[in-house]
This record gives structure tokens, sequence and C-alpha cells, in this order.
């Protein structure tokens, strides 16, 4: 089974989609207005933004949408420090990266009140993944 999209609420669909374009190499499939766009990476996974606000109307999902991040695994930490640098650089208010359950990693808020994640991959032993499961 593979991830194939992600849809997110967003409060800047227009500001979040050109965040994904020039950060993080998305391009863009479709904008609708101020209300949606579809992007795509290139291992095919569709990330949606949207701001759908009629259709929280009824969904019982908790309203702080502050809660909610993705990540974007790095192969180094230098290839975390140059993505700070250019964000920061580039006026985005990003926490300073700093070694997080073994990661070397920050977080930053998008436009649209989600939070995004930077980091290299987290090692998980096995003891860890599996805490107090015994299956």
């Amino acid at each position: 089974m593979k991830l194939n999209h992600i849809n997110l609420y967003s409060h800047d669909t227009e500001a979040d989609r050109a965040m994904f374009e020039q950060y993080f190499g998305l391009r863009t499939l479709v904008v609708r207005g101020t209300k949606m766009a579809i992007m795509q990476d290139n291992d095919g996974l569709v990330l949606i933004v949207n701001h759908f606000e009629n259709k929280l109307d009824g969904f019982d999902y908790p309203r702080q949408f502050d809660i909610l991040h993705i990540g974007f695994i790095q192969k180094s930490r230098d290839d975390v420090d140059a993505l700070y640098k250019r964000l920061s650089g580039d006026g985005w208010e990003v926490q300073v990266p700093r070694d997080a359950h073994g990661a070397w990693s920050f977080y930053f808020r998008a436009k649209g009140g989600y939070f995004i994640e930077i980091t290299t991959l987290t090692p998980v032993r096995p003891v860890e993944a599996y805490q107090g499961n015994s299956q």
C-alpha cells in the first residue's frame, strides 16, 4: 500500500501553493481560485490544500488545525540547515534546527495555519516502535 495523496485545510491556499513549489519542488496541477490547489511531487504523491469552510459544518474534527503537520525528510543535517537558511532568509519565521528524538529538525508554520517539519530521518529502534505491544 502506498500513500497517494494528502488533503490539508489551509487559511491561504495561494501562499501555501507557492511555498510548496519554491521550497519542496512540488508542481501545480490544478488551481481553483482561492479555494483549492492540487500539486504533485516527483514520486506521484498528490498534495491538496483547500479552504472549504462550508465543508467543516457537521464534520467532527478538532477546530485547532494548528496541531496538524507534515514532514519533509532531508538526507543530511547540512540539508536541514540549508533549507533553514533559505526559509529564514526569505522572511519565514522558523525555529532554529535542533536535535529532536535523534533527528536534526525544525518546524515552521505555513500561511495555511498548519506546521511543516524539516528533519533528518529519525532512527527508530524496534523496542521503541512497539512500546508495550507484544504482538
